[in-house]
Order: C-alpha cells, then sequence, then structure tokens
C-alpha cells in the first residue's frame, strides 16, 4: 500500500494516521470478523488515516490480518457479476 500525503477527496495536505487501532471496539461491531486470534480481545488490528482538512476516514487492515483473509475465515472474494 502507497502511503498517501495527500486527500484523495480534497487534495489536501493536512493528512493524519493513527496506527494500531483495534478492529472491534468496546461497543461496536468487528470489522475485521474471522480475522482476530482467539485470545485477542481487540480484535485484528487497523491503520486510520484522517484528512484534517475534510474530514476523510479511511481504514486499513494490518499486514497481520490480511495474511488471515480467505474463505475459511468468512471472506469472499468479489466477482464482476456480484
Amino acid at each position: 500500500m502507497e502511503r498517501q500525503t495527500t486527500c484523495p477527496e480534497c487534495g489536501g495536505d493536512n493528512v493524519f494516521a493513527h496506527n494500531e487501532i483495534g478492529a472491534r471496539g468496546g461497543y461496536g461491531p468487528d470489522l475485521l470478523p474471522g480475522l482476530s486470534g482467539i485470545f485477542s480481545i481487540y480484535g485484528a488490528k487497523m491503520r486510520v488515516v484522517l484528512c484534517k482538512d475534510c474530514g476523510l476516514m479511511r481504514f486499513y487492515a494490518s499486514n497481520e490480518a490480511l495474511a488471515k483473509v480467505g474463505t475459511e475465515t468468512g471472506w469472499v472474494r468479489l466477482t464482476e457479476n456480484q
């Protein structure tokens, strides 16, 4: 993943990142279901990128979570017909 320093929405350069955010919030849904370890209370990790100019937020799964993506963890690959 290429790291952008400008916002794709507004073109601003006031972009910030926060690493190692848990994908399973304390009161919210698990945003990356099936990709957490058995004993992980915070779920898979994500990196959040935020544009301070327009508020656009983007979420990126960690490399560890990406390595677990597959049909055995409940993820289905999309095709053009879906």
